[in-house]
């Protein structure tokens, strides 16, 4: 897939391009590895995939949320870091919406459930992209097999919730 160089002003505003994101992102996430020990960015950049796969007309918006959708959550990068690095309201907010924050004291089947509510398209297709990969078998099987069948199954009451939310959309 080529990716496009979108580098532009809007509104005196340094507008990211897709390419500079997935280099910074590359960069905030170079030294973590996932559940498995793998490289994190490897993640971050199928949920990209995923995102485009799944929804090929996804907005760059979108698109940027996905390749951003961890930042918050874990690298030191706040809401107001993203706006200074040029990413709009929009991105920023899809962010916020997939972001598990440090001072919530939900389940995690609550947090999935108000972002279905929540009507944001946008974050529940990222969502749905990040869920698609934590989910997939391949990933899984790198785990113990209680953390792999307990992780599965709160991923596939997920997507099911976060599906359910699009057909109805």
């Amino acid at each position: 897939m080529d990716i496009p160089y979108i580098d532009r002003i809007v509104n005196n505003l340094y507008v990211k391009d897709l390419k500079g994101t997935i280099k910074w992102v590359t960069e905030l996430h170079a030294n973590q590895v996932d559940k498995a020990g793998q490289p994190y960015i490897g993640h971050v950049r199928r949920v990209h995939l995923n995102l485009c796969r799944l929804f090929p007309e996804a907005s760059l918006d979108e698109q940027f949320a996905a390749l951003l959708h961890d930042t918050l959550e874990d690298c030191e990068v706040t809401a107001e870091d993203l706006r200074t690095q040029g990413y709009s309201e929009a991105t920023i907010i899809m962010v916020e919406a997939v972001t598990k924050r440090k001072d919530q004291v939900i389940s995690y089947q609550e947090r999935i459930d108000r972002l279905a509510e929540s009507g944001n398209m946008g974050a529940i297709r990222v969502k749905i992209a990040d869920l698609m990969d934590n989910s997939n078998p391949n990933r899984l099987t790198n785990l113990s097999l209680i953390q792999a069948s307990s992780l599965s199954k709160r991923y596939m009451r997920a997507l099911r919730t976060l599906w359910s939310a699009v057909r109805e959309s």
